[in-house]
């Protein structure tokens, strides 16, 4: 019967859509009404204060971009079986489980850089020229670390995916560099002719800034590090039962998805008061590798934690939405 379950609600077609209005309906009761208040975007930049409609409109905007670009991920590169968009869901009662990161404009900005950066690492996969899609990886992983800086951590991570990738090369290496700069020499020259260097300066010290006690993270934040952890590892032991069984490019792909995710999560221990910040990117990638796990498996130890992990989503989505805050 778990097993019969788990197929059915996978290869659904209703399964998404119902999903998405669920996760959809508690993100919205998660808004802080009414909507013409003013919510404060804070950073190393300072206070910007905007009218939450704004903000929120902006958050769902970028919930739609992130979904879609799951989709082309794993459309284009057959990550997770196309008659599904499992990933999809786990994401978005991920996403919606955390709201201090889901209604958080700086967390799904940084997410949406991200993804992009690795949307343009997967293209460079065995390209001999592949100089622009470096360029522009760096470039947003450029962009990302403005609005985080401690995502600078991950250049070691995507050189070496463009090592295995074989598409790194002089040219390659150099346009990184210039993509990863790019975005300080316009800060830069910004401060300069502003007369704001403290603003550039504000920038790095945000680096040790993000290194605090984990006294302030709240228990929600661990329980939802437990469940990716958790699912991170079910994935981690299928892909290895089954690496010598993938294809050459889908076995490097979700090398590099499994690399990603441990470093994220070591990030999100280095770095504890960033992890509103962090939680969608990890999210991202646990999500991913979830849905590879579960439709590719059909035994009945994998339907059992299938549906364990749902129910757990699900309740978890319900009490941070709705118990906590009516």
């Amino acid at each position: 019967m778990p097993q019969y379950l788990q197929q059915r609600i996978i290869k659904a077609k209703t399964t998404f859509p119902l999903m998405m209005v669920f996760a959809l309906l508690l993100w919205f009761m998660g808004i802080e009404w009414p909507l013409n208040s003013m919510t404060t975007i804070s950073g190393w930049w300072g206070n910007i204060s905007c009218p939450t409609w704004i903000t929120e409109g902006a958050n769902l905007l970028l919930c739609l971009y992130i979904l879609y670009q799951l989709a082309e991920v794993n459309n284009a590169y057959s990550l997770v079986k196309r008659r599904t968009m499992l990933h999809g869901i786990i994401f978005m009662l991920l996403w919606v489980s955390a709201p201090f990161s889901c209604h958080s404009i700086e967390a799904n900005l940084l997410l949406c850089s991200l993804l992009t950066s690795i949307s343009f690492l997967f293209r460079s996969f065995q390209q001999r020229e592949s100089s622009v899609e470096i360029f522009n990886l760096f470039l947003f992983l450029g962009l990302s670390s403005v609005i985080a800086l401690p995502t600078l951590c991950l250049i070691p991570l995507f050189y070496m995916a463009m090592w295995f990738f074989q598409s790194l090369s002089i040219r390659s290496f150099f346009a990184g560099l210039i993509g990863i700069l790019w975005p300080y020499w316009i800060l830069f020259v910004y401060a300069l002719s502003a007369d704001k260097l403290p603003l550039f300066t504000d920038l790095f010290d945000s680096f040790t800034h993000a290194m605090g006690h984990y006294a302030d993270i709240p228990l929600m934040a661990w329980v939802l590090y437990g469940v990716s952890l958790v699912l991170f590892i079910c994935s981690f032991a299928y892909i290895s039962y089954q690496y010598g069984r993938y294809k050459i490019r889908t076995r490097l792909l979700l090398s590099f998805l499994l690399w990603w995710t441990f470093f994220m999560m070591v990030m999100w221990i280095l770095f504890p008061l960033s992890y509103a910040l962090f939680f969608p990117i990890l999210f991202m990638s646990v999500s991913i590798l979830a849905g590879h796990l579960f439709s590719h498996t059909t035994t009945r130890l994998s339907s059992i934690l299938f549906l364990v992990v749902s129910a757990i989503l699900v309740s978890i989505t319900i009490y941070s939405n709705l118990w906590i805050l009516w």
